[in-house]
């Protein structure tokens, strides 16, 4: 007989509550260009940096879709700007929405629970606001 060990969810609150498992990136994006931020497990807190000057804009968002300009699902930092958040996903998408070479760094707290756990965000799936 085997034992069926239950496994950890996106809502394994546990998982929440302790302290994350660092994860950081940096890089350079240009106008009109989308990098892919893949996390290997759900996140607890995601920071994004802006490092370039203040006319050097940063779009971000929970879905490729969500940066299309019909949709506007995104998030803009100027530069030197950044945000924290609390938020649970398992990928970001960053666009150069103004200027060239943008140059970004990402900092998420993870969680133990792997990101093939993670529910698809999307707006055809009823999530209104990510794309």
């Amino acid at each position: 007989m085997t034992l069926k060990n239950p496994s950890v969810g996106e809502y394994y609150t546990p998982a929440y509550q302790m302290s994350g498992i660092p994860f950081v990136t940096s890089s350079i994006v240009n106008l009109g260009q989308i990098k892919e931020v893949v996390f290997s497990h759900i996140s607890k807190f995601v920071t994004i940096k802006n490092h370039s000057i203040s006319a050097n804009t940063l779009a971000l968002s929970f879905t490729s879709n969500g940066l299309a300009t019909s949709k506007s699902n995104y998030f803009i930092l100027s530069g030197s700007e950044s945000i924290t958040t609390e938020v649970k996903t398992d990928r970001i998408f960053i666009s150069g929405s103004a200027g060239a070479n943008v140059s970004f760094s990402v900092l998420a707290g993870l969680t133990v629970i792997p990101s093939a756990a993670m529910l698809p965000v999307t707006g055809s799936n009823g999530y209104s606001g990510v794309g």
